[in-house]
């Protein structure tokens, strides 16, 4: 009897131990503080100086290194990181409505190990699970599943409109279903920079301009424009009733009468402390511009490559609407004919004349009817090299002759030379996807 007794005392013991050592749930992070106002202040200065166009292509970012992203995705990362390197909390609306928020106390990879596969000597395949998740590869999931389930629209519900002098660093310019900027920088002049991934998702350098975004806000819900992740106790708040926010940039622009350039102008006396001198404008515009360009061979060149591995892989020749929608090119091609107006209006200046400064002469050339520069000499200040394979590159100033001719292609079925504006008879679409975009 006392013998029966020690066991079933020994048995219960055991099991109190098993309870205590099996694990407990665990977020993806623990947070050990909150969002403040100094916590701000210091993430608008993190982004400022520690996120770059090449965040995601670090090797020692084992975190983030590699990640396939779109614009929306970058910017929900960029939160995720902050908030994760300092222990603070990230909250954001659930997209799919079966949770209130998605959150950094998500248990969803608590104890995950994945399957993984192994090819035996005799040619058979065995599969086994891998180690537990860390921290680290919990926080990896967590972004590529916020990546998979957000969208441009997601931000809409997850931020709050600000006011143009009140904009800093790791705040947005948001096009809902089209594009969405980073705030990188901003200079003592009010100038901006700004940092943005494209679609297709894709693992790639973060495009980089020294420029405001190329839109104004103008959508009539005051879903678009400037705006900063809402607080988590705000979450559930409409973005216009969140402590802070202010919706006078769509008066703004629209007194301006919707144009853009004179919105960026106002943006920049909002920001500005000190005058940016004329050259100095003319230098940055110039080489926003540059980049703009650089940037288009990126995209189209991932157009012309899909279309030929669609071609290779199941013989279709031509792209669905959605495809099309990835792939095509109108809302850049307009950005950079608005680029190419804003710097020739700078000509214009009463200080024009008596302003002296590197890129002046090439300016001028890009806009003038007779060459008086060679294509190698304006080429010196910009080269664009649309052509990898074939190592051909063109100046701004064919690239600005074949807008004005409307000879520039948007659509990603067209050939190389269209689609640059160098082929001199006109792209006629043939496939449905594109006369209906």
């Amino acid at each position: 009897m006392v013998k029966s007794n020690i066991r079933r005392m020994a048995a219960a013991a055991a099991l109190i131990v098993g309870f205590a050592a099996a694990p407990a749930q665990a977020a993806i992070w623990e947070a050990t503080a909150e969002w403040t106002d100094a916590h701000e202040t210091a993430y608008a200065a993190w982004v400022r100086e520690n996120f770059d166009k090449d965040y995601f292509h670090k090797p020692e970012e084992k975190t983030v290194f590699g990640l396939a992203l779109d614009c929306s995705d970058a910017i929900y990362a960029m939160r995720i990181m902050y908030a994760y390197e300092h222990k603070l909390p990230f909250a954001i609306n659930d997209p799919s409505g079966k949770r209130r928020t998605l959150s950094n106390e998500w248990t969803k990879w608590d104890g995950h190990r994945d399957t993984r596969r192994h090819e035996n000597d005799d040619g058979s395949w065995s599969s086994y699970k891998g180690p537990e998740y860390t921290e680290a590869d919990k926080v990896r999931a967590f972004i590529e599943h916020i990546s998979d389930v957000t969208s441009t629209l997601n931000l809409v519900n997850d931020t709050y409109p600000v006011a143009l002098d009140d904009i800093r660093p790791g705040d947005m310019f948001l096009l809902p279903r089209n594009h969405a900027y980073i705030v990188k920088a901003i200079e003592p002049t009010g100038a901006m920079t700004t940092l943005s991934h494209s679609s297709p998702r894709a693992w790639r350098i973060m495009a980089e301009i020294n420029d405001f975004p190329a839109e104004t806000p103008e959508d009539s819900r005051k879903r678009d424009g400037y705006r900063r992740f809402k607080p988590i106790e705000h979450l559930r708040t409409a973005p216009a009733k969140v402590p802070g926010a202010s919706e006078e940039q769509w008066e703004i622009a629209a007194r301006l009468g919707g144009s853009r350039e004179a919105f960026a102008l106002a943006t920049q006396d909002a920001l500005a402390s000190i005058k940016e001198p004329l050259d100095q404008k003319a230098s940055r515009l110039f080489a926003s511009l540059c980049d703009y360009a650089v940037q288009r061979v990126d995209i189209v060149n991932h157009g012309l490559n899909y279309l030929a591995r669609m071609g290779d892989n199941n013989g279709r020749q031509c792209m669905s609407i959605g495809e099309y929608g990835e792939y095509s090119t109108p809302s850049r091609d307009a950005k950079l004919e608005a680029q190419f107006r804003i710097l020739d209006a700078l000509r214009s200046n009463p200080d024009w004349a008596d302003a002296g400064f590197a890129e002046k002469p090439v300016i001028e050339a890009i806009f003038a009817s007779e060459n008086k520069m060679s294509e190698q000499e304006v080429g010196s200040f910009c080269a664009i090299p649309f052509d990898i394979y074939g190592g051909r590159n063109m100046t701004l100033r064919e690239l600005y002759r074949g807008l004005s001719a409307g000879r520039i292609v948007s659509d990603p079925h067209a050939p190389l030379d269209y689609r640059w504006g160098l082929a001199r008879d006109t792209w006629t679409p043939q496939c449905q996807s594109a006369s209906r975009s």
